[in-house]
């Protein structure tokens, strides 16, 4: 067990995962179908703005998920936008 205040040990692996990123995935989530990957972008801004346009269509897609992705190919979700549009990033839990 660590030490209060300290990182749990997935979430300090997956914040690993987060600042070594070289990629970011948009995975759609759409009801009733599977999630999928929609694009991916080098830089979490550009990443976000997609997700917006996307969202602002005319689709049945309920909210987009990013991902980070290392170069080992490990992925860590970094945040979701819903069809208001507001981004929620993840929260990361100590002990």
């Amino acid at each position: 067990m660590g030490k209060r205040g300290e990182l749990r040990d997935m979430d300090k692996w997956e914040e690993s995962i987060r600042n070594s990123a070289v990629a970011f995935s948009v995975v759609m989530f759409q009801p009733g179908a599977s999630s999928r990957v929609y694009q991916t972008f080098e830089d979490l801004t550009t990443a976000q703005e997609y997700s917006k346009v996307v969202l602002q269509e005319a689709n049945r897609i309920r909210s987009a998920m990013i991902y980070a992705i290392d170069n080992a190919g490990h992925h860590a979700l970094v945040g979701t936008m819903d069809r208001a549009l507001k981004w929620k990033e993840v929260v990361l839990k100590r002990y």
